[in-house]
């Protein structure tokens, strides 16, 4: 008799009275989980039927060798309980299982089988961020510890924490942001007679106290962050002075050098500076890493927004091809060479029409300022101050040309990134290309940062 409210798969003849899936479109067809699983037909049944899940509630979803014996309808009232109450309150989570289990079995049930178990070794990476810690677990619960680890001590003098009122220990100062934060919970106490209004005020006293504390570690975050403290001390611009005295001198270390070349690999122009200052505020939202490398990418806008208009620039003058940019830069510095000897030749014209003798002294004392070159080839394609230059450094006015015109295409083709080939005469010595390029970067000819 006791088998008649059995109930059987119709495919593999096994038990289903406690978990059995029904067709919806045959009759009497009722069949196991695992022939369900399998696309089990028999007669007219198929596989893509509808089917309606019979739960007896009485079967264990970890199977017979589970501890503890959960069934599946208690599984179902802890998963409720753990998102209702949350992780740790176990007494809650136990009075919603039902009376049958503890707080204690509850926790071990579902710290063995949802986080120790497979099922948590599935769904539970390794390293999981923003993690909390699970205070009311004596062994400290399955989470991670806590991210809010104290940042190491500042690396200051005695007489500089003295003068900060900083305790290292602590990590605290005698005067934090929002001194009298503590005020708000210090008189605060748990009584069994308190109503609903003051328990949800206190709480509110601790919320208040808890942003307070959040607010004043992002303060020291962000000091740390932009190292405001030896700025303060003034330490960061003594640590620079020596590092550019051991780079000139030699007796840098090597990341040292590396650090110093990277500050002073760009000077930061006066329009950058101000920008820099209204962005400032900038600096409550972002690291400091985040922060400069900002800057950086609006330096290289800049760059590119510099660079396409003179795209569009060679454009409109018929250009289509880098290399016949080349050609058209030489042939603009020709251009206003000879506007510019032409503008000194008038100018001079004007200031000898007085008379004819003087301009008749000063042509000879020009010649003979320039009579150990004006015979070479190629006198004649130096401007007034070219000239002056090649007789200063006795330098063949060829020679020059040659120099001038590697130096302008090497400037050009770094400007539009392409890597130079080019190298100078090896006769030319390192004071000589010196003076070259001070002259050419002063007359225009090529950015100071080339130089």
């Amino acid at each position: 008799m006791a088998d008649l409210g059995k109930k059987y798969c119709v495919y593999c003849l096994a038990d289903v009275t406690n978990l059995r899936l029904r067709c919806t479109e045959c009759q009497d067809i009722e069949l196991c989980p695992e022939c369900f699983s399998a696309g089990a037909e028999i007669g007219g049944h198929r596989r893509g039927h509808g089917y309606q899940l019979v739960d007896g509630g009485r079967f264990t979803l970890w199977g017979p060798e589970a501890e503890g014996g959960w069934t599946s309808r208690e599984e179902q009232l802890l998963l409720d309980a753990i998102e209702q109450y949350g992780f740790g309150n176990w007494e809650d989570m136990a009075a919603h299982v039902g009376p049958s289990r503890t707080p204690q079995e509850v926790m071990d049930h579902y710290v063995n089988m949802y986080i120790h178990g497979n099922l948590g070794k599935a769904c539970i990476p390794d390293s999981i961020p923003n993690r909390v810690t699970d205070h009311t677990c004596p062994s400290g619960g399955p989470l991670s510890p806590s991210l809010t680890t104290p940042l190491p001590p500042l690396d200051i003098s005695v007489a500089e924490q003295q003068q900060l009122g900083y305790m290292p220990l602590r990590d605290d100062y005698e005067i934090e942001y929002d001194q009298d934060a503590e005020t708000l919970i210090s008189g605060l106490s748990v009584n069994y007679d308190d109503d609903d209004v003051e328990i949800e005020m206190k709480r509110a006293h601790v919320d208040m106290y808890v942003r307070k504390l959040k607010e004043r570690q992002r303060r020291k975050t962000i000091a740390r962050d932009y190292n405001l403290v030896p700025a303060f001390l003034g330490k960061d611009k003594k640590e620079k002075e020596k590092e550019k005295d051991k780079a000139v001198t030699g007796n840098a270390t090597p990341a040292a050098t590396a650090a110093t070349s990277a500050t002073v690999k760009r000077k930061i122009t006066k329009e950058e500076k101000e920008q820099r200052l209204k962005l400032r505020p900038l600096c409550q939202f972002m690291a400091f890493r985040e922060l400069e490398e900002f800057f950086e990418n609006m330096h290289k806008e800049r760059l590119l927004r510099a660079k396409i208009r003179e795209l569009q620039r060679y454009r409109r003058n018929g250009i289509t091809k880098l290399d016949e940019s080349v050609e058209f830069e030489a042939a603009r510095h020709k251009r206003e060479k000879r506007k510019e000897n032409k503008s000194v030749n008038q100018s001079k014209r004007g200031g000898n029409t007085g008379g004819g003798g003087s301009s008749g002294i000063k042509e000879d004392g020009k010649d003979s300022e320039f009579a150990a070159i004006e015979h070479l080839s190629g006198f004649e394609l130096l401007s007034e101050r070219e000239k002056v230059l090649c007789n200063s450094l006795n330098l063949s006015p060829t020679s020059y040309l040659t120099v001038k015109t590697i130096i302008i295409k090497d400037h050009l083709q770094k400007r539009q990134g392409i890597p130079s080939k080019s190298r100078l005469p090896s006769y030319l010595d390192k004071v000589i290309k010196k003076r070259i390029l001070n002259f050419l970067t002063e007359s225009g000819w090529i950015s100071r940062d080339a130089s």
